[in-house]
């Protein structure tokens, strides 16, 4: 009995998606264009949860990935990296991908991404994808599109110039003291990459939102489970952000009671801290500032200046402070962090190219010690900003930047070809795929920072050095127009200020095999970046596999 209504069950729930998968397509083809169909959701919750053991039995098949049909090739949730910009050349710059929950349009036409990007009205962020994010409550990465300006108001505030300088200075300690940490263990090399510059990050991001310095913990130190009833901003976010898909799933309120697992019970009450922890900063800086005060000088005084519980006069109420206040770290937590564990593990396998970086650096700091670097020399250390630029085009953290059209039917300009798209049609413009396209990088695929530097005519050496300006709509990893990245300099400043103290007295080197060359170096650790996953955001799946050490020269 139970095993027929179960096969039943089953029998009309696959009937349903069949017929769900034909009509999409069937919508698909109306468009004209070239259709790709699968028959899942990569981004549907079961299919998310399930796809990894999938790929782990596809894993020991014997077959390369290109040899796989599109109906497998694009239920990989990570189809963004690894295919790159090969749709682009199969299907033209612009096709589409059906499955039974929609139909995804992919554009590769740099004029048209740009035009999506400044339409922000009529090509819309799919908030209600995002809702699972509103832990404390709505900020401006899920606010509904007439809520956005209001939220975009209040917290473009902080990102001034004054709070790039406390990240370049903040940053500069936080790199030496990793530093220090990773000279210590010369024996062992680098535990975990990944982890270390996250705690970096993480460091950065909460000295920058309370201005509160946190000591830098090692990730052969660092244990989770003694954080779950930290009073600390910086350790409770650590706990939440790593466990950020229960969060998703299950809402902290309900996991906090004497009947809950232990394990969970800690996520819940680390969840419930950091709330509490928040409100008490907002209050007394809100307190503060009523005083006259000029409060921290943080980033969350800023905020806490938009606070008015009302709302009438179009500020932000405290519980939208607090979803904007966790935003801006969740958001630009591992987003750097990931692109730092790509660079620095790039750059270790290029013993060339840290030579190149060195040269810079000693010319622009004139061989001052890292604790007297100004900020200033940031916009001087263009060899830097161009590695992390390069590492940018090729591991984007953010594979995708999906866009849904609002009301009426969207019209874009693709070439001579206008593409009229129903409302309610999900549109990505193709991060990782234009910006591997042949047509506008010279051998895409490969990690060449020296292409984003030029000469200028009549100039040499270090000075004399400009930065190539790619064509508009072929490099937008912070994304382009209105509604594009507020935390991108925040990035851009640390990135560069950690691979300048990072490699002013240090080197960075591969542990290589014996008999090994450097060639065989260099592909290894290429393949450690290519074997990636993309869960929540693009990460290594296992950078210790490749044994980096850190030395003082």
């Amino acid at each position: 009995m139970i095993f027929s209504l179960v096969t039943g069950l089953l029998t009309i729930y696959g009937c349903w998606t069949w017929l769900c998968l034909e009509f999409n397509v069937r919508r698909a083809r109306a468009l004209g264009l070239p259709v790709v169909r699968t028959p899942f959701d990569v981004n549907g919750h079961l299919w998310v949860v399930v796809q990894p053991f999938v790929w782990k039995l596809f894993a020991v098949v014997p077959i390369p990935w290109s040899a796989y049909p599109d109906i497998v090739r694009f239920s990989h949730r990570n189809w963004n990296y690894l295919e790159k910009s090969n749709p682009i050349q199969r299907f033209g710059p612009v096709w589409a991908l059906a499955c039974p929950g929609g139909v995804h349009i992919y554009v590769a036409d740099p004029d048209a991404i740009e035009d999506i990007f400044s339409r922000w009205k009529d090509f819309v962020r799919p908030v209600h994808k995002y809702e699972v994010l509103s832990i404390y409550g709505p900020s401006l990465f899920n606010a509904p599109i007439e809520q956005w300006p209001r939220h975009r108001k209040a917290v473009a505030a902080p990102f001034n110039e004054s709070i790039m300088k406390f990240v370049w200075q903040e940053t500069l300690q936080q790199t030496r003291a990793m530093l220090n940490y990773w000279t210590s263990q010369s024996a062992a090399g680098i535990p975990d990459l990944q982890r270390d510059t996250r705690t970096v990050t993480l460091n950065v991001l909460a000295s920058t939102v309370f201005r509160e310095t946190y000591d830098f913990v090692g990730s052969a130190n660092l244990k989770l489970t003694n954080l779950s009833t930290a009073e600390s901003f910086r350790d409770a976010l650590l706990v939440v952000h790593h466990y950020i898909i229960h969060l998703m799933v299950i809402p902290y309120r309900y996991l906090i009671g004497p009947l809950v697992p232990q394990r969970l019970s800690r996520i819940g009450l680390a969840a419930l801290n950091l709330k509490q922890i928040m409100t008490k900063v907002v209050t007394k800086e809100k307190a503060a500032i009523k005083d006259g005060s000029p409060g921290s000088g943080g980033l969350v005084t800023s905020l806490v200046r938009a606070i008015d519980h009302t709302s009438k006069r179009g500020v932000l109420s405290l519980k939208e402070t607090l979803g904007n206040i966790f935003m801006i770290n969740f958001a630009g937590l591992d987003t750097t962090a990931n692109v730092l564990a790509f660079m620095i593990m790039r750059v270790a396998g290029e013993p060339e190219i840290q030579d190149w970086l060195r040269e810079e650096i000693m010319a622009v700091t004139k061989g001052r010690p890292v604790q007297e670097w100004e900020y200033e020399l940031f916009s001087e250390l263009r060899r830097c900003y161009a590695v992390f630029l390069e590492t940018l085009r090729l591991y984007a953290p953010v594979t995708g930047l999906p866009k849904t059209t609002a009301r009426g039917v969207q019209s874009v300009q693709i070439g001579e070809r206008t593409i009229a798209i129903p409302p309610g049609t999900d549109v990505f413009p193709m991060l990782l795929g234009v910006q591997t396209d042949p047509r506008y990088w010279d051998n895409p695929f490969n990690w060449k920072p020296k292409r984003w530097i030029a000469c200028e005519e009549g100039s040499s050496g270090v000075f004399g050095e400009a930065l190539m300006v790619p064509r508009k709509g072929t490099f937008f990893p912070w994304a382009e127009g209105p509604q594009s990245c507020l935390g991108k300099k925040v990035s851009q400043v640390e990135s560069v200020a950690v691979l300048a103290a990072l490699l002013v007295i240090h080197r960075m080197r591969v542990k290589s095999k014996p008999g090994e060359t450097e060639d065989e170096v260099r592909k290894r650790v290429e393949d450690c970046c290519d074997d990636n996953n993309f869960n929540i955001l693009l990460e290594m799946n296992n950078p210790a596999q490749v044994g980096l050490e850190c030395f003082e020269i």
